[in-house]
């Protein structure tokens, strides 16, 4: 029952994150596919950097790794709140408020 809640958190996880990182241009669609991927690309080495610096804090606190599942989920949880802020800087640009 434990890993079973344990993928399903996973799992939400990255839904959540793929939901938060898409770009929208409204009528064109082709234009923000591109446009989720490019950002995509470009700020998974933000977040891959920020959850090593957050694992070695961990792991020289605790004196041991976490755990695989541990770390993704770190990951993502990193990398949500960064798309939460990039999201809003994106949304205010397209809207003109910037």
């Amino acid at each position: 029952m434990q890993t079973i809640r344990g993928h399903l958190s996973l799992a939400v996880l990255a839904v959540v994150y793929l939901l938060a990182s898409i770009r929208y241009f409204p009528g064109r669609a082709m234009h923000s596919l591109v446009e989720t991927l490019i950002h995509m690309l470009s700020v998974a080495p933000i977040n891959l950097g920020a959850t090593l610096v957050i694992v070695a804090v961990l792991q020289r606190l605790v004196k041991e790794r976490p755990p695989f599942s541990k770390t993704a989920r770190l990951f993502l949880v990193v990398a949500i709140c960064l798309e939460f802020i990039l999201g809003l800087a994106h949304y205010f640009e397209i809207n003109g408020a910037v």
